[in-house]
């Protein structure tokens, strides 16, 4: 749009909206000249968004209308809405009234039926509860019917049992006369005799075992399981023949047995009195054999002793013939001591006998234990004998084991060692080929030595004399001259390019210099004030002035120190024992004063934080103003098109007074 179109806008604006008369309206020609710069956009909008009042208060109105307008039909509908939700309501309560009186209806049958189930059930269960009693009942009875009956038919069978007992008591049993000489298998032994024999023979069985275990001392958990079993079957097998047999078979029987055992007794008493003789002639010869026994173990245990070196052949044959000699006459006295004790044990046998012959069957049967018993000890002897030979064998078993694991750790140390002595031959072989090599390579750099001296040195001996003389002493002479020398003075400086300059010299700390007058001085100061030598003296001062500091502050502590130790020791001294009552008064008293200080503090500090608080919304407050203050204000720094928004203000300012007076001037 070009300045012509846009001011003919304009006038078309300003008299038809605004209300401007024709006759007062600018020219087009002088509303041009407002359209000059960036002008044009502004008014461009002013024409497009900028409506007179009357305008404005009309289109207000005609909204306010149309406000009004909807808001009376929303509520004349708002109202139709209602009347009908509440007709709906309405038909739902009465359809809900309806259904509740059924479900009620529902429910009250529901419960009814629920009884009468609960009630059926109840019966039902009452009922299966008596059946199940009642068939548990019964079968009780019949358990006890039948535990009954089978008791029934023991006692009818026990009662068969000692009927038939009773019958066999009335017959006779035959037995065997005790001293027939006919075999066993010649007659028919009775089966009473026959069962009674074996139960006595397994209970004889079973007191022997206990007979030699208390002799004996040995015991075996698995001994006990047997003897359990076999007591069982004793029992067993004892009321076996009680219930089958008649008591007075059963005697007799016993009797017979008993008449059989004493018949066998006797005739053991006499072969027994037979066989004394031989029995006296045996036992110390048997004593006799076992002492001999002893005797050579023990000489061959004393000849068994290694020897820890090895002596030469003559007194070995001294040594035997020693021992030899010693050993025949303790066996001498051994036979010696055999004989004496055979015969006082033959003494003692016969004085024994001669007690025991009055002929009476206890004083056999008590002869023929104690020689029974006499036999059992001598074996019992040799059998000790041949325990303790075997713990000897063991023994040296033991001994020739160790003496083997020595042997083979010397042999174990022996092949190391001559392993060692092959290493160590190697080695010297080495050292000898080196010392073989270094001798060949000396003899060689003598040779050449002794050829350098007769080719280079002996034709001229007046030049090595003299070169030596000049050289004699070098070495102490220069260390001399160098310790003479200043090292700080060889750091030199050339400032010029030319002449070159210690470089202490050029220092600013020439105290520092060792060779100056005052090195002394300033040594010493820094090492009273305990200062490196490396820091610059003007750190003196300063160092110097902490250290006074610190001293005054040392100072002031100890004086407080001691003052309050002097002042504990006074208030010691004054209140010797301390007081329980006036100390917890002293301590309330100070809590009131402390309650006293802090409270009102307290309560100045919660005044000052509400103060704070009310001065923080004041800020919250004034931050929000600021923050909803117009754009120019707030953003003086934003620009558009080269101009700030005051500046664009100021301008529209100046516009609007222009036109206002060119209006002015036409009319």
């Amino acid at each position: 749009m070009d300045r012509r179109s846009l001011a003919q806008e304009l006038r078309r604006w300003a008299v038809d909206e605004m209300g401007l008369p024709p006759q007062k309206a600018p020219s087009e020609e002088m509303l041009q000249r407002l359209f000059i710069g960036q002008c044009a956009d502004i008014w461009k909008f002013i024409i497009r968004h900028v409506y007179s009042q009357r305008n404005v208060r009309k289109v207000e109105g005609n909204l306010l209308w149309y406000q009004q307008l909807h808001q009376s039909e929303a509520q004349r509908t708002a109202e139709e809405e209602e009347q009908k939700r509440r007709k709906l309501l309405c038909k739902e309560i009465l359809e809900l009234r309806t259904e509740l009186q059924h479900l009620q209806e529902q429910i009250q049958s529901a419960e009814r039926e629920v009884v009468n189930q609960d009630l059926n059930c109840e019966r039902a269960q009452d009922s299966c509860r008596r059946s199940l009693l009642l068939h548990a009942f019964s079968k009780k009875k019949e358990a006890e019917c039948e535990l009954l009956s089978q008791s029934n038919k023991k006692l009818h069978f026990r009662c068969e049992q000692l009927q038939e007992i009773r019958r066999a008591s009335q017959r006779e049993v035959m037995f065997a006369a005790v001293d027939s000489d006919l075999p066993s298998s010649a007659l028919l032994e009775p089966e009473v005799l026959r069962d009674l024999r074996e139960v006595c023979q397994l209970r004889f069985k079973f007191l022997r075992s206990l007979h030699n275990d208390a002799v004996y001392g040995s015991t075996h958990p698995d001994k006990e399981d047997v003897r359990s079993l076999s007591h069982q079957q004793w029992i067993s097998m004892a009321e076996k023949v009680w219930s089958t047999h008649a008591p007075n078979h059963i005697l007799s029987a016993l009797e017979r047995l008993a008449g059989s055992t004493t018949h066998e007794l006797k005739k053991v008493q006499s072969t027994l009195s037979a066989d004394r003789s031989k029995a006296n002639g045996a036992i110390p010869a048997l004593s006799h054999q076992a002492k001999e026994h002893s005797v050579s173990k023990s000489f061959c245990e004393t000849a068994q002793d290694p020897e820890e070196t090895l002596p030469s052949f003559n007194s070995l044959i001294q040594e035997g013939w020693a021992h030899a000699v010693m050993v025949s006459s303790q066996l001498h006295q051994v036979h010696i001591q055999a004989q004496e004790l055979s015969e006082h044990l033959a003494d003692k046998i016969q004085e024994i006998h001669k007690q025991l012959s009055d002929g009476t069957e206890l004083s056999q049967l008590t002869r023929a234990a104690f020689d029974a018993e006499l036999r059992c000890v001598i074996l019992r002897g040799c059998r000790d004998a041949l325990l303790q030979e075997c713990r000897t064998l063991q023994e040296e078993a033991a001994g020739r084991k160790q003496e083997v694991m020595l042997l083979q750790q010397q042999k174990h140390n022996i092949e190391e060692a001559c392993l060692l002595l092959d290493k160590k031959q190697r080695q010297i072989q080495i050292l000898i080929k080196g010392n073989s090599a270094s001798k060949s390579q000396i003899r060689r750099s003598s040779l050449e030595a002794q050829k350098y001296i007769h080719d280079k040195l002996i034709p001229r001996p007046q030049d090595v004399k003299q070169e030596s003389e000049r050289l004699q002493d070098s070495i102490q002479k220069e260390l001399k001259n160098f310790s003479a020398v200043s090292l700080p003075t060889l750091l030199r400086v050339s400032t010029d390019g030319l002449n070159q300059i210690p470089a202490r010299d050029l220092s600013i700390n020439r105290i520092t210099n060792p060779h100056g007058l005052y090195y002394g001085i300033y040594k010493a100061i820094y090492e009273s004030v305990n200062l490196p030598l490396y820091k610059a003296p003007e750190s003196v001062l300063s160092h110097v002035a902490d250290m006074k500091k610190r001293l005054f502050l040392l100072r002031s502590q100890l004086s407080s120190r001691t003052n309050a130790i002097n002042k504990i020791q006074r208030a010691m001294k004054k209140i010797p024992d301390p007081d329980t009552d006036h100390l917890v008064q002293l301590l309330t008293a100070h809590y009131n004063h402390q309650t006293e200080e802090m409270v009102p503090k307290l309560q100045h500090l919660v005044q000052q934080c509400d103060k704070s608080l009310e001065y923080g919304k004041a800020v919250q407050a004034t931050v929000t103003d600021w923050w909803e203050q117009p754009a120019q204000l707030c953003l003086p720094w934003e620009e558009r098109e080269g101009l700030t928004l005051r500046q664009w203000r100021e301008r529209w300012t100046m516009a609007v007074t222009a036109l206002q007076r060119a209006t002015g001037n036409r009319s």
